[in-house]
């Protein structure tokens, strides 16, 4: 068929023909999905030189080609089956023994995104790539579970008689102050500010303000976040698991 650039001289099926051949598909951005539960990696946690099968969700018929990138190397990903809505793309390789993070590259016409924990985007930053530590375990009891943490400092003040007071001490150049509003905004250096929470204060709120919440929720253990000795500036870790 000889093509003109005078649409008017084509017949309607050549028409439609020629819009079909030219036009662009558009990327269901929403449909794209991985993450690092069994559903799309599997084992989730795989030991030293074990196999592992990871899986990328498209909207059908939607992508040209999908690719998984991880610090070494690449590996195009077969579609490995479809259902009504969804294609599903899947790579199985050896993991070794040293840690991996990888992302994925889709390919839809001259449209490219990638995908790590962020989700879909256009510039990608490694600091949010998936990853693979070969002979890590996570504890059972922590598996899928709901955690609640509490920054002590800004929970609540439960002893006044231990908080920081203005001009106690410097910290980076500068002397730390006491807040006495804790609706004020934060300042830009707020590092130096201290709102007075504590331990007494958390032990205050756990029958009330805790238990309600974890009542009320899917919440199933409490995590203290890093707990600062004030004067010392040593930190202690503090984890309570409350089932």
């Amino acid at each position: 068929m000889i093509i003109s650039k005078d649409l008017n001289a084509y017949l309607p099926q050549e028409k439609k023909l020629f819009y079909l051949s030219n036009v662009r598909p558009v990327l269901n951005r929403r449909a794209l999905f991985s993450d690092e539960t069994e559903n799309f990696r599997s084992p989730a946690e795989p030991q030293r030189n074990e196999d592992v099968s990871i899986r990328f969700r498209t909207y059908r018929y939607n992508a040209d080609k999908v690719t998984l990138v991880t610090d070494k190397c690449s590996y195009v990903m077969r579609r490995s089956y479809s259902d009504k809505l969804f294609d599903y793309y899947e790579i199985n390789f050896n993991v070794g023994v040293d840690k991996i993070s990888y992302y994925f590259e889709i390919l839809s016409g001259k449209t490219t995104v990638y995908y790590n924990r962020i989700g879909v985007c256009k510039e990608l930053n490694p600091s949010y790539n998936f990853v693979i530590i070969p002979g890590k375990k996570t504890p059972d009891w922590a598996q899928g579970a709901v955690m609640y943490q509490i920054y002590v400092d800004r929970f609540c003040n439960g002893d006044c008689s231990n908080d920081v007071l203005d001009g106690e001490y410097s910290y980076i150049g500068e002397n730390v102050e006491a807040v006495k509003d804790w609706y004020s905004y934060p300042k830009k250096m707020d590092v130096r500010s201290f709102y007075g929470g504590d331990l007494q204060g958390v032990m205050d709120k756990l029958d009330c303000r805790i238990w309600g919440l974890m009542s009320s929720t899917l919440i199933r253990y409490l995590c203290h976040h890093p707990i600062i000795n004030m004067t010392f500036r040593t930190m202690i870790t503090l984890t309570l698991i409350l089932e």
